[in-house]
């Protein structure tokens, strides 16, 4: 019996999103590093966050639906900002009197 998965619609949440969050969702929006381990390594070094809190970060943004990479098991998929990732990323930036050392809460 197959169960079909049913996730919720993107327009009806409001997510908060960190500085850290922010931060690592515009240094993907870049598209310059193509995987999540390496994307982890360059983060940490470049902002001294672990590499744990880093990965911890990651997974949770994708399982919100704001990135796409490879996990172990998966097929080899790029990282990169989904489309409700961009969204947040363009509201959060574009918000008149918002910087990115704020905590964003953005409706997607």
């Amino acid at each position: 019996m197959q169960v079909d998965k049913i996730e919720p619609s993107l327009d009806i949440k409001k997510i908060r999103f960190s500085e850290k969050e922010v931060i690592l969702m515009a240094e993907i929006g870049l598209n310059e590093i193509p995987t999540a381990t390496d994307f982890v390594e360059y983060a940490s070094e470049q902002y001294g966050m672990s590499q744990s809190g880093i990965w911890y970060t990651l997974k949770k943004l994708k399982k919100e639906g704001m990135l796409d990479f490879t996990e172990k098991g998966e097929v080899y998929k790029p990282l990169a900002l989904t489309e409700g990732g961009m969204k947040v990323l363009r509201n959060s930036m574009m918000s008149a009197g918002r910087d990115v050392g704020r905590v964003a809460e953005v409706s997607v």
